[in-house]
């Protein structure tokens, strides 16, 4: 006997085997039960989750003489149907067979009574290839087709279905099947098949196969060709030109340690080992990401390439904004739509950019430090602890990275006497805050209030809520003050933002119900900043109604 591939072999014979698609199976099943069958359905979904196989079992399924829960794989129509030649259920490939005479066949074909079974069924495979003629044809039999007659489209694209067949189908959505399920088929497969294997293997190959069961079966297929007997992550990694987490790791360690160089040559050395790196750049926003989700909540249960001391060292090393500029770096490489060849460049490119990002002062507690006073190294250290221990009225500036920590009970006064109307008002404006996503000298802005959210507002202040990290960043000395001059010389607000994190937020929200009606809406001090970018009325009408408006001296 010819062998058969992987797929093929294991399509799913009973509804019981189908994989990921429970509502849509048990909506079919109570279907045939009830006697409640549709004349026309249409199955749509991504390539490899199932369309063609269910169609097939439901076919079988409504013909069996003895259905219960599943056919009985025992009757004719049932022996006939697992023997590749049950006369009424007819299959057919749109792809190349997408005319009008193909369709005229089938309308003429209709008129006559099943063979063997109590239904003809017609399963039109990727049905969004017929033509628009094709389809029109159709059109009255799909209407009014004889009580035996059952079609169903599957389509990997609904959207050039036209409308008017869609409204006389009943459609089903086939998800992308999720990566636990795919991982799961292919290990009772590997054991029905006596294969060994790694389960970081079947994980990364469940990975790739992006939701499709067949894609998964057609790479291990692969897989299997170089070795039979065993699946490991070394031989799937080289196989399909990979890199390990721990390789994508130690390069985005040494991107944002300076090391640029290490980086870049470690890179071309994968490149010329058959990586791809299209596949490399998404696999770092991968990273980027579960870094990010790990950050925030600090939960496991949600990371698909790292482990939770792997995430760590990442926190530890790249602040959380910077991990947002790098995802907008990679995002824009993967954009290009180059050769293999010329996109190895791009992202030598993106990796320097992604370097520089590092470069952004006052982003991590560790950088938040005094900066060293010269007079340390003067030769005379005896008279310099002297003089650093004299008080220095002369300097009352904050070095820059000063981290400000705003006292609670203060924030809780300005909660107190906050206003609903004002931050309705400031959320307004606050929402616009995408505009600068692209505008070079402003988005720096978008970057450090991006993922936070609006808590409170009075006529003096605003609350912003973020992880640590982010309210850390916004509560940095320059970035606050920069923030509230862009605020009021951008959009005339003149108020203080200071940030707080969700552990904060509770807090405030606890001690404010605490708090007696009578003690609230009390006015309290919010001492400002110099502005650099007061505006004049005028300005701000100019940034309300256009540049069009006169102000009447």
């Amino acid at each position: 006997m010819a062998y058969q591939v992987l797929y093929r072999t294991y399509r799913p014979a009973r509804f019981s085997e189908v994989v990921g698609q429970d509502y849509i199976i048990k909506t079919l099943l109570n279907a045939i039960k009830t006697d409640r069958i549709a004349h026309a359905y249409v199955f749509a979904g991504p390539r490899g989750t199932g369309k063609t196989s269910v169609a097939k079992l439901f076919a079988k399924a409504i013909n069996c003489q003895n259905f219960k829960d599943e056919a009985c794989d025992e009757c004719d129509d049932c022996q006939a149907y697992l023997e590749g030649n049950h006369p009424d259920i007819i299959e057919l490939d749109a792809a190349s067979n997408n005319g009008v005479d193909d369709m005229r066949e089938i309308i003429e074909q209709v008129a006559y009574a099943p063979l063997l079974g109590k239904y003809k069924v017609y399963i039109i495979d990727e049905a969004h290839m017929l033509s628009t003629a094709a389809f029109n044809s159709l059109l009255k039999t799909l209407e009014e087709p004889p009580a035996h007659v059952i079609f169903i489209l599957a389509t990997t694209d609904p959207q050039k279905i036209i409308p008017t067949v869609l409204s006389r189908c009943q459609r089903f959505n086939f998800g992308k099947i999720s990566t636990y399920e795919i991982q799961k088929k292919t290990i009772d497969i590997l054991k029905k098949e006596n294969i060994s294997y790694e389960e970081k293997a079947v994980t990364e190959i469940a990975r790739m196969a992006e939701g499709g069961m067949r894609d998964a079966l057609s790479l291990l297929e692969q897989c299997l060709a170089y070795d039979p007997d065993r699946l490991t992550l070394a031989e799937v990694e080289n196989i399909f030109g990979l890199t390990s987490v721990k390789q994508e790791i130690e390069l985005y360690l040494d991107i944002h340690q300076g090391q640029i160089s290490k980086a870049i040559g470690t890179l071309r050395n994968l490149y010329v080992k058959g990586a791809d790196c299209k596949r490399l750049a998404a696999d770092l926003l991968e990273i980027i990401k579960d870094v990010l989700i790990f950050a925030d909540a600090g939960k496991t249960e949600l990371l698909t390439r790292l482990d939770a001391s792997e995430a760590q060292d990442i926190i530890k090393a790249v602040p959380v904004n910077v991990l947002y500029k790098d995802i907008r770096e990679l995002e824009e490489v993967l954009s290009k739509d180059r050769q293999n060849q010329n996109f190895l460049v791009y992202l030598e490119l993106c990796f320097a950019k992604m370097a520089g990002n590092r470069k952004t002062p006052g982003e991590t507690k560790e950088v938040r430090k005094e900066p060293a006073k010269e007079k340390e190294s003067e030769p005379e250290p005896v008279v310099s602890e002297e003089k650093e221990k004299e008080p220095e009225p002369v300097e009352e500036k904050l070095p820059e990275n000063y981290l400000i920590e705003p006292d609670m009970d203060f924030l809780l006064a300005i909660l107190l006497d906050a206003n609903r109307d004002l931050k309705i008002s400031d959320q307004i404006i606050y929402n616009k805050l995408d505009l600068y996503m692209y505008e070079a000298e402003k988005r720096k802005f978008y970057q450090l209030l991006i993922g936070t959210e609006l808590f409170a507002s009075n006529k003096d202040a605003i609350i912003i809520c973020g992880n640590k990290n982010q309210a850390d960043n916004i509560n940095i000395r320059a970035n606050n003050e920069a923030l509230y001059d862009f605020l009021n010389g951008e959009f005339g607000i003149d108020k203080m933002v200071y940030a707080i994190d969700h552990q904060q937020r509770q807090e405030l929200i606890d001690r404010y119900k605490q708090t007696p009606k009578e003690e609230r809406n009390k006015p309290v001090y919010v001492e400002k900043y110099a502005s650099k970018a007061k505006q004049t009325v005028e300005d701000k009408l100019r940034n309300l109604f256009g540049d069009e408006v006169k102000v009447e001296e």
